[in-house]
């Protein structure tokens, strides 16, 4: 995964080629997002018009990462 500081959306099939550690990073990520565009200080809403990358964890597109990473999760391996 990019340095980017948010989490991108990935398909399913993308989380299933990525390596365990690199998709518990991504999980990291997405817990770092904040709750919602309400609860942010930000003027706009990014989400709005960005489709590529997850700002808030009350949105469709967190709430569909977070599914599809712990899913995958669950079945790998377990890393010290």
């Amino acid at each position: 995964m990019s340095k980017k500081p948010k989490p991108i959306v990935l398909t399913l099939k993308e989380m299933e080629r990525k390596g365990t550690r690199e998709l518990l990073g991504y999980l990291n990520k997405l817990h770092k997002c904040e709750e919602s565009f309400e609860s942010s200080d930000l003027d706009k809403n990014p989400d709005l018009t960005d489709k590529v990358t997850i700002y808030f964890k009350q949105t469709e597109k967190w709430k569909i990462a977070y599914k599809d990473v712990k899913s995958i999760l669950k079945n790998r391996e377990h890393i010290k």
